[in-house]
């Protein structure tokens, strides 16, 4: 018998081979995906798409270029495989519609964005200038398809076949879909290399910190056991020099009513000396300020100074001779760093930049604990040098003695200070470790720490220090009402001020009448307010109780500010080591990455399945194979829809770059699958200005989240985004066709999508409604109040 569709049925003969084209069609497809799925970069995908639609779609020679945005605009080949890919090599193709060679199939789609074909080589004029070299290596007809993912021209793929009128509306269509996906996953390589990039970036700021928080302890360790402070000042001036990369540094002690600074100390070629002994100009000499200058301005404002060629900025004092030192040793820019102790000016750092090095915020705030350890030092230099000039006065022989033993007890308090810092491993410790060493060496009762929150203004308990023993509020039992009082003008007055004594018996005495009543309760008399100061940044308060009605000497308070340094700088190493611990946001951004790939994963074993469900029936000579075929067709649109909508959502300043309106725009056109789901978006009477950028992000995330759900679980044919504006809100309505379901009060229980849509909602201060009836679709409604919104 005669087997139909075999020898004697023309129409059987060709069913077959459109079969057999539809399944090699398939199959390149199907490895080209695999291809984009194990890419590691986008030359590696090119060649690997190019070698496979020539060993596997038959064609003669394929190659994939990238347009140049140079003055020709060429087509630069970066991948190609086949017969005669020298023929690329010499065709010198252009996009620009200028040239002759930008008018042929590749420049055509380059240009429009759509797919160009040309039926027969030998007769189309368009390939006038290529076709003596087309012809001669036997190509007959080609197709050049464009490259474009977000709306960016990445380059061109064409496909070159040995046969007339190989290409058709139906198969331009599938390779315009490859098209599409290799250009979205170049986009995918180019985000991951871009994140790649990030992270480098965030480890290379974390190891900065460490290194930085590293040096910070080694320094405060010289300090707690160094026991001549001259020695400490030299340590700390190599230390600047060396971490900022400086040519030199120089440390001038300031007569502020002279206006008028004292070369004490020059770190330059590795080694230290006395400002006397140098070969510096300002040897024997003062550096004098005009009350202009710049400089004197902002020491003066007690503010860091970064100027750039100094040489040359006539604003700035300088001498001919410190001119041309500048110019000798290539010197480009100068940072100065004002010393200051409570609120007086004492000295500078100052810190000579050659070879273009460029100075960071984080730079700023190492170079700024330095100074902060320096103008301790100095401070406690000049402390001692009183205590022994006041020594050596026999008529004040005794509180020379008395003033001898005070500093040393608070040179001990600092130094144990100094040695909790460099041994307890967290520096979280070495608050609570401050706070006991000031209280004891003030005599105090008990303390309180108060950090400043900006964002409430208000300052808020944080440590509690009695009995011996750091607490917490609540350990402490300290009144919830006065753990946190307001940050207003009279807080701030009292702040302003680099101490305050507070005299709770005296009526006359600001202090409110609550906060008083309870600080009596506890025995306490006096009270003292010290604020807590990084360079002019107010972050905080410790204050100390006293059971006795008592005064304070200068030189108290001056050992007090000292030690409450401490704290400060306690808070300024926390910050640092937190900031340390932000990478790891980026470890929890590629996990999301990868659980975004795993759902894909589902999409393609489905596809797997499908394909070899089909080639089972194919060699079993079955008529039914391409129904498997079009399921496998339906779950790659699918996943294809998906994995532009995940890539979409990805992207962190989508909503920066294109605002919500355009960046709903995309998700919905992300999501569309021709044949299978439509979506639309459409908006009316809204303004993005004044709209904050996280509510527009939150928005967009709930959109991106609905889409998702319906398209996933609904298997609608339509979806619906809508945006509208309105006096008193702004509307976010998601509506599809889909399946529906019946418990919309409870569904949130059960659904991680829903539940994320109503926490964010929640989070914006907007109503969240969902509508929905069993086989009659769902619609999300989001109503975000504007200002003025009741």
């Amino acid at each position: 018998m005669n087997q139909p569709g075999r020898n004697g049925n023309p129409e059987g003969q060709s069913n077959e081979r459109e079969l057999n084209r539809l399944n090699r069609t398939l199959r390149t497809l199907y490895e080209c995906n695999r291809a984009l799925v194990h890419a590691s970069n986008e030359n590696e995908l090119f060649q690997s798409v190019c070698r496979i639609l020539v060993e596997l779609g038959g064609h003669q020679l394929v190659w994939i270029g990238r347009c140049e945005d140079d003055p020709e605009k060429s087509v630069q080949p970066v991948a190609m495989a086949g017969y005669g890919v020298d023929y690329v090599e010499k065709a010198k193709i252009s996009w620009s519609e200028e040239t002759e060679r930008g008018r042929g199939p590749t420049g055509i789609a380059l240009r429009t964005g759509k797919p160009y074909w040309v039926k027969d080589i030998s007769t189309d004029p368009i390939l006038g200038p290529w076709r003596t070299e087309a012809m001669a290596r036997n190509y007959a007809s080609c197709v050049a398809l464009p490259l474009i993912a977000h709306g960016e021209r990445i380059g061109n793929l064409n496909l070159y076949a040995g046969e007339p009128n190989t290409f058709n509306e139906t198969t331009i269509e599938q390779y315009l879909e490859l098209a599409s996906t290799i250009a979205y996953g170049v986009a995918a390589l180019r985000a991951e290399q871009e994140r790649n990039q990030a992270e480098e970036k965030i480890r290379e700021h974390s190891a900065k910190l460490a290194r930085a928080s590293e040096v910070l302890r080694q320094s405060l360790d010289a300090l707690a056991q160094d026991n001549e402070l001259q020695s400490f000042v030299e340590h700390v001036l190599m230390v600047l020099t060396e971490q900022l990369g400086g040519h030199s540094s120089t440390l001038w002690l300031i007569d502020v009513e002279r206006r008028s600074a004292h070369l004490h100390s020059v770190c330059q070629d590795g080694r230290v000396v006395l400002g006397w002994d140098a070969d510096h100009p300002n040897a024997r000499e003062p550096r004098r300020w005009a009350s202009d200058d710049p400089e004197w301005l902002a020491l003066k404002m007690n503010r860091p100074f970064l100027h750039y060629d100094p040489v040359n900025d006539p604003r700035l004092g300088y001498t001919p001779a410190q001119r041309a030192r500048f110019y000798e040793f290539g010197i480009w820019a100068l940072l100065l760093l004002p010393l200051v102790f409570g609120e007086q000016l004492i000295g500078t750092l100052s810190v000579r930049l050659t070879g273009n090095r460029q100075i960071d915020q984080e730079d700023f705030d190492f170079a700024q604990s330095l100074a902060q350890q320096a103008t301790l030092a100095l401070e406690l230099a000049r402390l001692a040098e009183q205590a022994k000039q006041t020594a050596l006065a026999q008529e004040r022989e005794k509180a020379a003695r008395d003033r001898a033993a005070e500093l040393a007890k608070a040179n001990e308090a600092l130094r144990g200070c100094l040695d909790a810092l460099a041994s307890v491993p967290e520096l979280d410790q070495f608050l609570g470790q401050v706070m006991g060493a000031m209280t004891r060496q003030l005599g105090a009762a008990s303390s309180i720490l108060r950090l400043c929150d900006f964002d409430d203004n208000a300052l808020v308990l944080d440590l509690v220090f009695q009995d011996g023993q750091v607490m917490t509020p609540a350990e402490a039992k300290y009144p919830s009402e006065l753990r946190i009082i307001p940050l207003d003008e009279r807080q701030l007055n009292l702040l302003r001020q680099p101490a305050v004594v507070l005299h709770l018996l005296d009526a006359e005495t600001e202090v409110p009448d609550a906060m008083r009543s309870y600080l009596i309760s506890l025995g306490a008399k006096t009270s003292l307010l010290i604020p807590l100061n990084l360079v002019s940044q107010l972050v905080g308060s410790v204050t100390f109780r006293f059971t006795e009605d008592r005064q304070f000497r200068p030189e108290e308070l001056e050992i007090a500010r000292a030690l409450a340094s401490q704290a400060s700088l306690a808070i300024q190493l926390t910050r640092l080591a937190k900031g340390a611990r932000q990478s790891a946001v980026l470890a929890e951004r590629n996990q999301l990455a990868g659980e975004i790939h795993d759902s894909l994963a589902q999409f393609f074993t489905g596809i797997s399945m499908q394909l070899g469900a089909a080639r089972t029936v194919i060699k079993r000579g079955g008529d039914n194979s391409l129904n498997y075929v079009d399921r496998a067709i339906e779950l790659a649109q699918f996943g294809l829809a998906e994995a532009r909508r995940s890539a979409f959502s990805l992207q962190p300043s989508i909503i920066t770059e294109l605002g919500l309106i355009r960046s709903l725009q995309k998700l919905v056109e992300r999501s569309n699958i021709p044949g299978k789901l439509r979506c639309d978006f459409h908006s009316i009477g809204v303004s993005e200005e004044g709209l904050a950028v996280s509510v527009q992000e939150d928005l967009l995330r709930i959109a991106q989240e609905a889409v998702s759900n319906a398209a996933r679980h609904a298997r609608p044919t339509t979806i619906s985004v809508s945006l509208s504006g309105h006096p008193m809100s702004l509307v976010l309505e998601i509506s599809d066709n889909g399946c529906g379901f019946v418990n919309t009060d409870g569904t949130h229980r059960d659904g991680f999508g829903l539940s994320n849509m109503r926490s964010r909602a929640k989070t914006l201060g907007a109503e969240f409604e969902l509508r929905s009836e069993p086989e009659n679709g769902t619609s999300i409604v989001v109503r975000v109040p504007l200002e003025g919104d009741q």
